[in-house]
């Protein structure tokens, strides 16, 4: 008898292809869910698709003007006005989510320029100083779009040196004459040979500019301590080369007859340094209990430094005598989070002097020294 082969049905396994079609079902939903709350985002803010970033530490001042696209590179819509006197909290934030975001080397799309109405020459120069250390880090150029910013603010900072940071190309329009002048800022290494020499560079094209001779023995010296504190003790622990640098800049409004001169560093602050110098030991037991703009105070009044040479630690001092030779001086130090201000009036008769101190919740990032005076 031939031998029947037997077939057998091969089994299928429903109740398995039921939950993964469920399971398939459900991830699909899920994405779906995502896409769309995705797309309502997008749609509330009326971008292309930025979002807020992650990695850096923002604020109630800066949360709403740094993004990121896809790529994780980075938007920084900077404030209507920069300007410590009349806006520190807004401006230090923005200069500070744009230093640490150059540390951590994150990768920054644009700076955008466009939404500045005024910005003062300290405010310039900080920020002209975060994007010089972008180009020396990092090393890729920063975005920036040049029709949307106002005319005065691209003269300012066509001016300031800029367009240079930003390699952008100068605009051959000619812009309205406007009675306030800047002088390009000038980037220093600390303890450099050059550096009194940028100092004299400066006090000869502030001469250039006043038309006159200025007091400049003041000047001149005073400049020439900052410099060399830097030196001695901004950057003391400091070992990247491209950090240990200062930045030193200056504007005359011709028709208040009024100069500036704004000098600047990243290191680590007055308040933090102030225990380097000899004359700590006389402040010792209250120097914990003090905000920073005390310790500012302090360092104005006490003159010796960590050397012990009287030549040396007079800086401040150098800078509040030329303020007070002049009919109206000021000079205001800032440095982390504290502000020391002292005010001169001179009307040849009478002379008065007035000083005021402020501590803030956000730092400047260094120190930084503004002293102005009329002609």
């Amino acid at each position: 008898m031939a031998e029947m082969k037997r077939t057998t049905k091969p089994t299928t396994n429903r109740g398995g292809n039921r939950r993964r079609r469920h399971k398939h079902r459900q991830w699909f939903l899920r994405q779906r869910k995502k896409q769309l709350r995705r797309d309502m985002r997008k749609k509330r803010r009326g971008d292309s698709g930025a979002r807020p970033l992650s990695g850096l530490h923002l604020n109630m001042h800066t949360k709403g003007s740094v993004s990121s696209d896809r790529e994780r590179r980075i938007t920084i819509q900077l404030p209507a006005v920069l300007d410590f006197d009349e806006n520190y909290e807004q401006s230090a934030s923005h200069f500070a989510v744009l230093r640490e975001a150059i540390h951590k080397r994150k990768k920054i799309r644009s700076l955008d320029f466009s939404s500045i109405e005024s910005i003062s020459p300290s405010a310039a120069l900080v920020l002209a100083s975060e994007v010089d250390q972008w180009n020396q880090q990092v090393g890729r150029r920063l975005r920036a779009n040049l029709p949307s910013w106002k005319d005065d603010i691209k003269r300012l900072l066509c001016q300031m040196g800029y367009f240079e940071l930003l390699e952008l190309e100068k605009p051959e329009e000619a812009w309205p004459t406007k009675s306030i002048t800047f002088l390009k800022f000038k980037r220093g290494q600390a303890n450099a040979e050059n550096s009194g020499q940028l100092a004299k560079q400066l006090r000869i094209e502030i001469e250039t500019l006043v038309e006159q001779r200025i007091k400049k023995h003041f000047l001149f010296e005073g400049l020439s301590e900052a410099i060399t504190n830097v030196g001695q003790h901004a950057y003391r622990d400091e070992v990247d080369s491209r950090r240990k640098q200062w930045w030193l800049s200056a504007s005359y409004d011709e028709d208040e007859r009024k100069l500036c001169v704004t000098f600047y560093d990243q290191g680590d602050g007055i308040p933090v340094t102030l225990p380097r110098y000899r004359f700590f030991e006389r402040i010792k037991d209250v120097f914990n209990s003090w905000t920073d703009s005390q310790k500012i105070e302090a360092a104005t009044q006490i003159g010796r430094s960590a050397s012990g040479l009287e030549e040396r630690g007079k800086g401040l001092q150098n800078l509040v005598e030329f303020a007070k030779v002049h009919s109206v001086g000021k000079l205001s130090i800032y440095s982390l989070q504290g502000m020391y201000v002292q005010s001169y009036t001179n009307d040849g008769t009478n002379a008065s002097q007035t000083s005021a101190r402020k501590d803030f919740d956000n730092s400047i990032g260094g120190t930084l020294i503004e002293w102005s005076v009329t002609l």
